[in-house]
């Protein structure tokens, strides 16, 4: 091969060289962490401060003048859809995405992946916008999301019982806090028209001789022991039967 061909060869490895590089600074300008899907999109801020509920945690999702919370009233609501499909904003790092939920205007809720290596979305309510009232909902569906047991996902349509739950929360006396484990705790999903592309999810915990608790939520006060804190109401003999049997 000639000196001419060689130096032709290397100038357009040089050249090749060159361009790959300003492609590779490039992806890494628009990439965003590994993330170029969501280059250019509103960017969100989050901070967390104690809740005005002792034991509870405030979480805010900031952009400009938009906050969004998710605090005590939103610990119990669930998505529809745990895996939201529409993204409308990004966490400033590690290419967390902001999605609305479907049935939900943007300027009243969002979901927030908080989570680590796995996408877990959070609810997150507008300031602007009143709570979820689940107290003076109406709800068409009730389902017992356990995994395991006879009763597990049993579901039912009866207002009846979906009354007796509510009424156990509203009007229930709490018992004295049992030690209750996360492994422990399992959630009754309440269904309604009102809440759009949701779930009210209200806490069960069943202690180790078969008693029953409900709680709107609970927050869990110990990350190494999974130990967490709600307010338990003994549930009634009527939803007690209906969780225990298939």
């Amino acid at each position: 091969m000639t000196k001419t061909k060689w130096l032709i060869i290397g100038a357009v490895a040089v050249t090749l060289g060159l361009m790959t590089g300003g492609a590779v600074l490039i992806w890494c300008f628009v990439s965003q962490d590994g993330h170029p899907e969501l280059y250019g999109l509103t960017v969100y801020t989050t901070e967390q401060i104690p809740s005005a509920h002792p034991g509870y945690r405030r979480t805010l999702l900031t952009s400009g003048d938009k906050v969004y919370v998710n605090d005590y009233e939103e610990y119990s609501l669930r998505l529809f859809d745990i895996d939201p499909k529409t993204v409308v904003g990004r966490s400033p790092f590690g290419g967390g995405k902001i999605c609305s939920i479907p049935g939900q205007p943007t300027n009243a809720y969002l979901a927030a992946d908080c989570g680590s290596e796995m996408p877990s979305y959070e609810v997150f309510r507008n300031t602007q916008s009143p709570p979820f009232d689940w107290r003076h909902a109406t709800f068409q569906r009730m389902q017992l999301a356990m995994l395991l047991g006879p009763a597990a996902n049993k579901q039912t349509t009866d207002p009846a019982l979906i009354q007796d739950v509510l009424r156990t929360l509203i009007d229930g006396t709490p018992t004295t806090a049992p030690s209750a484990l996360v492994t422990n705790t399992q959630e009754v999903h309440l269904f309604s028209d009102q809440l759009p592309g949701m779930i009210f999810s209200p806490s069960i915990y069943i202690d180790p001789t078969g008693n029953i608790y409900l709680a709107e939520n609970y927050t869990v006060v110990d990350y190494r022991a999974l130990k967490v804190q709600a307010r338990w109401i003994p549930a009634s003999p009527l939803f007690t039967k209906w969780a225990q049997t298939r």
